[in-house]
């Protein structure tokens, strides 16, 4: 495989004012079996390139050898669905150790929130744009009835994009904090983590968290997991949810989790 280039330059974050300014250039450690440099230079210029849909063998017209090139999110995770555990190796065995370090230090994340605000929209403004913000009564009032379902004040942490005063009515309630790695991968790797996850389902990030952590997950009822293709290997509930009425499963998901019966 090509190495990678994960630098970006974005603007959008800076002028938002964002915590993390999405640049992910210091993220990842290099595999011993990429091809980089000037080695990898010459087989852009020498390769034909073929997008993933094409299936023309190893080499092309001329005995050109052919540049295989993935792009975009396609059927998203309809055929990673069942590697979750192998990604998930992969995924930490590329971050680099002081990304794993300050994810390790978290030592468990009983119900992970993840609040994305950043170049999300207000609802109001877009009503049938995916990536919109939801209301942060949905994500507070959806804690409280976990934690009813749990039987006692489960500890949450929270994963976002937001400023610390756009999260208070979260914050305010005992026994949440805000977790800020510095990376994004450290905080995609917490998140994964949780043992129920309260997600921005319209985020790819939530959708991965979801995926590689396999854990019981709910999503604002105007926004869906279904999109994203995504499949729980556990049988875990994972789909929409009004905080006034849970659905049962989940309920009793939830006691489970948290020793409740």
């Amino acid at each position: 495989m090509l190495a990678p280039n994960w630098t970006q330059i974005r603007v959008g974050p800076l002028l938002r004012g964002e915590p993390d300014l999405r640049h992910y250039s210091d993220l990842f450690l290099a595999r011993q079996d990429e091809v980089t440099g000037v080695r990898k230079l010459l087989v852009q210029l020498r390769s034909r390139r073929e997008n993933e849909e094409e299936n023309s063998g190893l080499a092309g017209d001329n005995g050109r050898s052919i540049l295989k090139v993935f792009a975009g999110e396609q059927d998203r995770f309809l055929h990673l669905n069942g590697w979750h555990q192998f990604l998930r190796a992969e995924v930490r065995a590329i971050t680099k150790p002081q990304w794993i370090k300050a994810v390790d230090e978290i030592k468990e994340v009983p119900v992970g929130i993840h609040v994305r605000m950043g170049d999300f929209v207000e609802a109001h403004a877009e009503p049938d744009n995916p990536h919109r913000r939801v209301p942060h009564s949905w994500f507070s009032e959806s804690l409280k009835a976990i934690r009813k379902a749990a039987g006692y004040p489960v500890s949450a942490v929270i994963v976002s994009d937001g400023k610390e005063s756009e999260l208070r009515e979260l914050l305010d309630q005992e026994q949440v904090s805000l977790v800020r790695t510095g990376s994004a991968i450290g905080d995609l790797l917490v998140l994964s983590s949780s043992k129920v996850l309260i997600a921005s389902a319209g985020s790819s990030f939530s959708a991965w968290a979801a995926f590689l952590g396999q854990m019981p997950g709910i999503a604002h009822p105007s926004q869906s997991f279904d999109w994203f293709n995504l499949v729980n290997h556990n049988n875990y509930y994972l789909g929409p949810a009004d905080p006034t009425r849970l659905p049962e499963v989940l309920i009793d998901q939830v006691k489970s989790i948290f020793g409740k019966q």
